[in-house]
């Protein structure tokens, strides 16, 4: 069965000497891709056996990416750990992984030191400036390889919250990319004429689709440095200086541009396709990027990494309201997105909110090493004509009265904020394994779009969020942390969350 190295060397043989990626340092056509690629492949594989996890601590660039490539010659799967997480959050993501091998880049050595790992390290620098040329040896020991890595086989890992205050590895397979970025370039028509812009960091699934799609079709990617987001008028600068036309952006990055009034500065006249997702689009920022590129299409995609990147989406072809919402659409070829109740009967009635659910192509394979959140999470429905393997999300959803499918929030206690899905349990967890705390509570703000926290304990607000930054992304950090004298429970013992959505509601 194909794989995805059978992609990229087919697109080598066509494009070879046309550019793959560009990270706004060092541009490197595709057979200059594969050639590294291959080159850090012949040194991984006498270090990792087939299926076996190498996490990535690197910024995104052209040599992660050939390093990401590189694992995958070498029968492993790539996993990147975004280097902005504090150094406990990459100690768990390591030993959910296992793993018996680190690369990490010069910059981020005390980092990963300091997460207590104390497997072998690799580093990049060094692997991208050793690989080249292969020996008959290594070309042989690569082609042996080859031949055992199967289209079902792990591709990549990325991380998400996890409501134990552990993250989940959500691990995706070569088929699942095959078959779904094979629907997503077509439908979009992404061609090798098109340039990808990328904002999102490799650990974040959004960026599949940028580096994919552009593998897939010979298209050229274009690395976004993430601190071109904090000065839209230089983000702004290079979308128009590299050409870029294809946005695949996290709402979040594209509210950045609009809400600090960036495209009154400049406009990208080149963009001829805009798809966001994450989080809800805000009506006011998509029509400040539609006044702006009046001509560009916009798309709002819909789906967790657990479907690999997407299960439907929705073009939008007519004007919204500010009080409108958004469509997520209807699916994508092979898939079956539908509703379930909470007896498990599909809801087709207009107004009647149930879980989206989704069967078909592209599923995950597991989240690494956690077989009951896997078995909990990934079930079998039958449908009439046999059982079939069903992700259920976790996700609301209705049907309006115009037949559209419109997302609802969570039904646990997971969010998604800034463009990420986050376990409030997570955040809670580790709050309270702060010293000082004794329980904490945290809610989501929607109108305010922030976490809000409500803890009993001695420690001063502020130094609890000095303290947590330590434990959590940025992105998890509350933006208000409260102290309180008592912490209500309702009839069940368990802390009263619906008083606390009341001190919310009354704000």
């Amino acid at each position: 069965m194909e794989t995805i190295l059978d992609r990229l060397e087919l697109t080598e043989k066509e494009y070879g000497s046309r550019p793959a990626v560009d990270d706004g340092s060092v541009c490197l056509t595709y057979t200059e891709l594969v050639t590294k690629a291959r080159g850090i492949g012949a040194i991984l594989s006498g270090k990792i056996s087939l299926k076996q996890p190498v996490a990535i601590l690197a910024e995104k660039s052209t040599a992660t990416l050939s390093c990401m490539y590189g694992v995958v010659y070498a029968g492993g799967f790539y996993v990147s750990v975004n280097p902005e997480q504090p150094p406990e959050r990459i100690r768990k993501i390591l030993d959910v992984l296992e793993s018996k091998i680190v690369v990490v880049d010069e910059a981020r050595r005390d980092q990963l030191t300091a997460s207590g790992y104390t497997g072998e390290v690799l580093y990049l620098e060094q692997l991208y400036a050793e690989a080249g040329e292969i020996s008959n040896e290594e070309t042989e020991r690569l082609a042996e390889i080859r031949g055992q890595i199967k289209g079902e086989d792990p591709l990549y890992g990325v991380f998400t919250s996890g409501s134990t205050g552990n993250p989940k590895g959500i691990i995706v397979g070569h088929k699942s990319v095959i078959d779904f970025i094979g629907h997503f370039t077509q439908i979009f028509g992404i061609t090798c004429e098109d340039i990808l812009g990328n904002q999102a960091p490799f650990d974040f699934d959004v960026s599949v689709k940028d580096l994919y799609s552009a593998m897939f079709t010979g298209a050229e990617v274009v690395l976004i440095p993430r601190e071109f987001f904090s000065t839209p008028p230089r983000l702004l600068d290079y979308l128009c200086d590299k050409n870029v036309t294809v946005l695949i952006w996290a709402v979040s990055a594209l509210c950045i541009v609009s809400g600090l009034k960036g495209l009154r500065y400049r406009v990208p006249e080149k963009v001829r396709i805009i798809m966001f997702s994450g989080e809800v689009m805000p009506i006011k920022h998509l029509q400040i990027w539609q006044a702006a590129l009046p001509q560009t299409e916009y798309v709002n995609l819909y789906g967790p990494s657990e479907i690999t990147c997407n299960c439907t989406y929705y073009r939008i072809n007519r004007t919204f309201e500010k009080t409108d919402k958004l469509p997520i659409g209807g699916a994508f070829p092979g898939r079956t997105v539908f509703l379930m109740d909470e007896e498990g009967k599909v809801v087709t009635e207009p107004g009647v909110s149930g879980e989206i659910c989704c069967a078909g192509e592209s599923l995950a394979i597991c989240y690494y090493n956690n077989p009951e959140q896997t078995a909990k999470q990934f079930i079998m429905y039958d449908f009439g004509e046999g059982e079939q393997r069903v992700y259920k999300t976790g996700d609301l959803a209705a049907y309006g009265t115009d037949g559209e499918l419109y997302f609802a929030g969570r039904g646990d206690f997971q969010i998604k904020h800034m463009g990420h899905r986050i376990e409030l349990e997570e955040i809670e967890t580790n709050f309270m394994a702060l010293d000082g705390v004794a329980r904490a509570v945290c809610l989501f703000d929607e109108p305010k779009n922030r976490i809000v926290c409500w803890y009993m304990g001695d420690i001063d607000p502020k130094e609890v969020r000095i303290r947590l930054k330590e434990k959590v992304p940025a992105y998890m950090v509350p933006g208000r942390i409260n102290r309180v004298d008592d912490m209500p429970y309702n009839k069940n013992g368990k802390i009263d969350r619906a008083y606390f959505r009341t001190l919310l509601a009354a704000k």
